[in-house]
C-alpha cells in the first residue's frame, strides 16, 4: 500500500463538510424521533424529515462525487484506493493498494 496526500481549496472542503453536517443533522432527527416512541408526531411529519434527509443524504454523495472525480481519481491513476478529506487540514489521504 502507498499513501498521497492532497490538500484541497477550502471552499471544496466547505462544501463537502456542510453536506455532511446537513445529512447528519437530519439523520439525527430521524434517530432520536424512531428512538423515542413517547414522542407524538404525525407521519407527514416524519415523512418530511426522511425527505429532508433524503437530499440532505444525495447532495452529501453528489459533493464527494466531485472531490473523487477532480482529486482523488486524478492522484490515483486508475488504482484501486480509499480515501478521506480531513476537514481541519482540507489534506485528503489516498491510500492506494498496489
Amino acid at each position: 500500500m502507498r499513501t498521497i496526500e492532497i490538500t484541497v481549496p477550502q471552499e471544496i472542503r466547505d462544501m463537502v463538510q456542510k453536506a455532511n453536517i446537513e445529512r447528519d443533522s437530519r439523520r439525527d432527527i430521524l434517530t432520536y424521533i424512531m428512538s423515542h416512541s413517547d414522542i407524538n408526531i404525525s407521519d407527514e411529519r416524519i415523512a418530511r424529515y426522511q425527505k429532508e434527509y433524503d437530499e440532505k443524504y444525495f447532495a452529501f454523495e453528489q459533493a464527494k462525487s466531485k472531490i473523487e472525480k477532480e482529486y482523488v481519481v486524478p492522484a490515483g491513476k486508475g488504482k484501486q484506493l480509499n480515501w478521506s478529506l480531513d476537514y481541519s487540514t482540507c489534506i485528503i489521504t489516498i491510500t492506494l493498494d498496489e
